[in-house]
């Protein structure tokens, strides 16, 4: 690998830097990339555009057939992207005719089980490759590469997926507006008309073209941005920041000049005086300095005497190189420490003479447990009507006064439509639409059960009546009345506007029917 004709500034790097790296690296050579994918992906859209036509009952399986062959198009940009980061220019066409030649290693996993669990199948794409890898050399190679970056791979993929997702979301509803019936607010409702068969072979075709204009422009973004958490991850792994530096200073044979050569032959002592005034150095003759933990004799145990003198040669050897800092085991660190520290350590423990509180302290630890279970019960009690039905039982609640009003059914009288028309014939209009909202209200309550607190409001009423309608506690008609009933018990208590006496006439008759109808049979 020529990595000194690299492009990238290539060091270890955060992966949200080396996430940013590749966005950088796709802005440079973005063109080629995208048109390296779109001439993949393109026809094979237009062929599951086709098999849409042929088969428009099987329509709904095109996007997922180009879905399931995604991971195979994503090796064209990579080919570009990788060539041009070592400075070779590749353009898409090269790129799509070399296309059939890197599709080997790797396409059965990334078609089957691999498809479904893994979106940071990127990161392991430049293995196949690039390096070549196959078998067990590639699974020990994923294994070190996703150590570290497979995570970060991870959760870019899915937060590709949810960009894809929204933007075929924001693409089927600019599509459902003007699909969509003159009237209709939800632009989603052309798509939900399924029962429409004509409707169906566009519904495909347009979800298909929704998701391919997603993928085209986030899976350039995607494989770009996974290249270079695997490029980060190697430059980790091989130190190619380092080798990179070492290959610049080093000048090349061919081309040696006295110069060069004079600087070739400093360089050797310059990197041992380096070694011998490194900080490794002055720690490892610190380490000597110190003696060894007691732990580390304990483990290393006691040596028995050498068998030959070849032997003995040996351990001289390993003890020598187990001398470096690094092989040490133990690190000798020196440090600022105050001078009667221990002095003061003793004073102060020589000093407390505290009682003991642990008798104290395992009162408050079990009142603490009491609290914290007492402020549970509490909370469940507090908040009982928001647990789901089957960790509380349901209970009836039947409200008997409403804002005041009293509901219950024996404070009414029997025939309360004949009661509001002696008092609206008798000119008592508002006491006559009082009784009527009334008695709506503990209709709701007493026979259709209807859950309404004792301080709802007018509107309130009408907002429990219109949930109780959505859960077709109560049917449309009754919801309808209760609203007409609300609004003119409103205009007249409020605005003093009354209604004409043949509204009231048809509103009696509507509410006999609907919260009286043995006695409407009878009147009828």
């Amino acid at each position: 690998m020529r990595l000194d004709q690299l492009q990238l500034e290539l060091r270890p790097r955060p992966n949200a830097q080396a996430l940013d790296l590749g966005m950088a690296l796709l802005r440079v050579d973005g063109v080629q990339v995208y048109l390296a994918f779109l001439a993949l992906w393109l026809p094979l859209l237009l062929l599951a555009a086709a098999a849409i036509f042929v088969f428009p009952d099987y329509g709904g399986f095109a996007p997922l057939v180009v879905w399931w062959l995604r991971p195979l198009l994503e090796r064209a940009p990579l080919y570009v992207l990788s060539r041009n980061v070592f400075g070779e220019k590749i353009s898409w066409r090269q790129a799509v005719r070399a296309w059939p030649s890197l599709l080997r290693g790797g396409w059965f996993r990334l078609l089957t089980w691999w498809r479904f669990f893994l979106p940071n199948r990127g990161l392991y794409q430049p293995i196949w490759l690039l390096e070549g890898l196959r078998g067990k050399a590639a699974a020990d190679r994923r294994r070190i590469i996703g150590r570290d970056g497979g995570q970060a791979a991870y959760w870019f993929g899915l937060a590709c997926a949810h960009f894809e997702l929204i933007l075929q979301l924001g693409f089927i509803a600019f599509i459902g507006f003007f699909l969509s019936e003159e009237h209709a607010i939800n632009p989603f409702a052309f798509f939900w008309d399924i029962d429409n068969n004509a409707n169906t072979l566009w519904n495909n075709l347009s979800l298909l073209i929704c998701y391919g204009v997603a993928v085209a422009i986030i899976a350039p973004m995607y494989t770009a941005c996974c290249f270079t958490l695997y490029l980060n991850r190697r430059a980790t792994l091989e130190a190619w920041d380092v080798e990179l530096m070492l290959r610049q200073l080093t000048p090349p044979p061919s081309s040696a000049t006295p110069s060069s050569a004079i600087v070739a032959g400093l360089l050797p002592l310059f990197l041992l005086g380096m070694l011998l005034h490194s900080p490794a150095s002055h720690g490892n003759e610190s380490a000597l300095a110190c003696e060894k933990p007691d732990y580390l004799v304990a483990q290393q145990g006691q040596r028995s005497e050498a068998h030959n003198e070849t032997q003995q040669q040996l351990r001289e050897q390993l003890d020598a190189v187990y001398q470096h800092e690094d092989l040490l085991g133990y690190r000798c660190v020196q440090t600022w420490v105050l001078k009667n520290q221990e002095k003061k350590k003793k004073k102060s423990k020589e000093k407390i003479d505290a009682p003991d509180l642990s008798a104290l302290a395992a009162f408050l630890k079990v009142l603490l447990i009491a609290l914290g279970i007492g402020l549970l019960a509490w909370l469940l009690y507090r908040y009982r009507e928001y647990m789901p039905r089957w960790f509380i039982p349901e209970r009836r609640f039947v409200a008997t006064e409403v804002s005041g009003m009293d509901i219950r059914p024996e404070s009414l009288p029997d025939d309360i439509c004949a009661e509001v028309n002696r008092l609206w014939a008798a000119g008592q209009q508002r006491a006559a639409l009082a009784l009527l909202y009334r008695a709506t209200i503990s209709r709701l309550v007493n026979e259709y059960h209807v859950r309404i607190g004792r301080g709802a409001t007018e509107q309130d009423c009408v907002r429990y009546a219109e949930r109780a309608a959505t859960q077709q506690q109560i049917s449309a008609d009754c919801l309808r009345l209760c609203k007409e009933v609300t609004t003119h018990w409103l205009n007249g208590a409020y605005g003093q506007r009354w209604l004409h006496s043949e509204t009231l006439v048809a509103l009696l008759h509507r509410w006999q029917q609907q919260f009286e109808p043995a006695s409407a049979e009878l009147g009828s």
